[in-house]
């Protein structure tokens, strides 16, 4: 059953639906008023935000999330290791680094969930590569052109990119486009450190409409293609971005920081009133690569961790303070863990699994698989997978974004459904039919229900559909 002719077809009859909690083809069901407002906002997904933290350099995931009870941590790590006394609790066999108390708070509260030993198979240490992997959502031995998030977004703006959507679809806050928002046709989204210089920047050229006629497929033509539509999305989208960002507010202090500054502008941006799907951030450059002078409760690395924990807590805050918590979630990721041994210049070298965080309200907070052990290591001598990379795309891309599991199988290029990790409190996602079929509700009642709730569906002949209520 697609959820948008569902959506529709109660909006235009009238339904109320029950006060009982439920799912309608693995989407939420809630208690609504006839003719409600909040009956889209609810059932649909439509005004849902990711917001994408990239930790670019490879975190260090055993100072992070610390195997307190592991004697070997402590053996191998003799500089860098963080002493149990200094962590803060997160279980009896692990800890947080001292720095991460935003983060600690969060999880306490189950606003975060900690997804353990997450990496490929076939994990590949170079930076650039790794990277092309996350982005791309692709094996170690395949290569993409598009991004995961990209061939994501295209398809709810199908005419894209000759019909732009009234907002942008993806903003990054950086200089310049990442690979993940990258679709068939170029960038779906736009980059800028700060929307009033971005806007300065595009009223400063030319004045001139940027055409949206394609040039010829060639290499060259492509190119060419690229930068127009580029060209265009700025000119386009300029204004849009100021006026949202003169319109929206921060309601909370955020910290004086790299990341704590772009998640400030992305809070003005949604508070603002721009509707752009998904913000992917990330530090300037490859800050998380610590070879050298890691430290350990304090240093280098303790400070980038301080950073994010911080920066984050200050956001989340806010949009709780906004009323915009609902429409929130956000997941941190990095190409790849450090080695379990400290090296020789008191840093870590690249490695393979490291913990990848996911937060916000309706997250199912809590931990998600073992510690990745420090014995049983690959033939490198690097910690082992524990989840897929994409198990987490899937579940955002299911459970958040409320796509198809079809869609969801297109995007990641192969089915993670079945793998996909229970990340968020209300499912969201639909399963298309193997053929299209005009589905009416005839009832959804009684309202207000008190034990029981009763939907009827039309369904013509020879047409599949489900309809699960749990």
């Amino acid at each position: 059953m697609d959820r948008r002719r569902f959506i529709s077809k109660a909006g235009k009859t009238g339904i109320a639906l029950a006060t009982l909690p439920g799912v309608v083809d693995s989407f939420s069901v809630r208690a609504l008023a006839h003719g409600n407002d909040a009956l889209d906002r609810l059932l649909g997904t439509g005004d849902r935000i990711l917001v994408l933290i990239q930790m670019a350099g490879g975190n260090d995931g055993l100072n992070t999330i610390v195997p307190i009870t592991i004697d070997k941590y402590f053996t191998d790590r003799p500089s860098i290791a963080i002493p149990k006394s200094s962590t803060l609790r997160l279980t009896d066999d692990l800890g947080w680094h001292p720095a991460m108390a935003g983060f600690r708070d969060a999880f306490d509260d189950g606003k975060l969930a900690i997804v353990q030993g997450v990496t490929y198979p076939n994990p590949d240490r170079s930076h650039f590569r790794g990277t092309d992997i996350w982005l791309t959502a692709t094996d170690a031995d395949v290569f993409a052109s598009t991004g995961w998030m990209g061939r994501y977004l295209e398809t709810l703006a199908p005419g894209y990119p000759a019909t732009l959507p009234d907002h942008p679809l993806a903003i990054q806050i950086g200089t310049s486009i990442s690979l993940g928002l990258l679709g068939s046709q170029g960038s779906v989204g736009i980059s800028f450190r700060d929307p009033d210089e971005f806007y300065r920047l595009v009223n400063t050229g030319s004045s001139e409409e940027v055409p949206a006629s394609p040039s010829s497929d060639t290499p060259a033509g492509r190119e060419i293609d690229f930068m127009r539509n580029v060209a265009r999305a700025a000119n386009v989208y300029a204004k849009v971005v100021k006026q949202a960002a003169d319109k929206g507010t921060a309601s909370v202090s955020y910290p004086t920081s790299d990341l704590g500054a772009k998640l400030k502008v992305v809070a003005q941006l949604i508070s603002g009133g721009l509707s752009s799907r998904i913000y992917l951030l990330s530090w300037a450059g490859f800050n998380f690569d610590t070879h050298a002078n890691q430290g350990g409760v304090a240093g280098t690395h303790a400070n980038l961790l301080r950073e994010l924990s911080e920066a984050v807590a200050a956001f989340m805050a806010d949009m709780k303070s906004q009323g915009h918590d609902d429409r929130i979630a956000g997941m941190t990721f990095s190409e790849f863990g450090r080695r379990v041994m400290e090296n020789g210049s008191q840093g870590t070298d690249h490695g393979t699994a490291a913990p990848l965080f996911v937060f916000g309200k309706h997250v199912n907070g809590g931990i998600y698989g073992k510690h990745p052990s420090l014995t049983d290591l690959d033939d490198r001598g690097d910690m082992l997978m524990h989840h897929d990379y994409r198990d987490i795309y899937a579940s955002v891309l299911l459970q958040w974004l409320g796509a198809p599991a079809t869609l969801a199988q297109n995007v990641l290029f192969k089915d993670f459904a079945s793998t996909a990790l229970p990340l968020f409190k209300s499912a969201t996602s639909v399963n298309d039919t193997s053929r299209p079929a005009s589905i009416g509700i005839t009832s959804i009642g009684p309202n207000p229900a008190v034990d029981h709730v009763r939907i009827r569906v039309d369904v013509p002949p020879f047409s599949n559909a489900n309809v699960v209520v749990r």
